[in-house]
């Protein structure tokens, strides 16, 4: 992208990042920089810098800057245990298979 909608955002909280690899991925829906309740306020979905992705990742492939979860995509091996552990639901997954209900 261009790049103009993370200039024009008056909280900064728009930021362009690298396109993970195609097909599945996972990434975090809102990059607000804000803490906590602060965060959660602004967004329903804002990584609220909790560190408790980082903590059950078994690649060390999160880090948590200015209050905000980052995935090394060269590290992760999409086990998806970070998606789990969020308790914003701040990380999803994308292009995973879409599991059927068992009857």
């Amino acid at each position: 992208g261009c790049g103009a909608c993370a200039k024009a955002c008056p909280r900064h909280i728009i930021e362009l990042r690298k396109k993970g690899p195609k097909g599945r991925r996972v990434y975090v829906q809102c990059v607000n920089h804000d803490k906590g309740a602060v965060a959660k306020k602004a967004c329903s979905v804002a990584c609220i810098g909790c560190g408790k992705c980082q903590k059950v990742c078994k690649f060390d492939a999160i880090t948590i800057e200015n209050n905000v979860a980052y995935i090394d995509f060269n590290k992760c091996r999409m086990c998806t245990k970070c998606v789990d552990e969020c308790p914003t639901g701040a990380l999803v997954k994308v292009n995973f298979p879409v599991k059927k209900k068992e009857e």
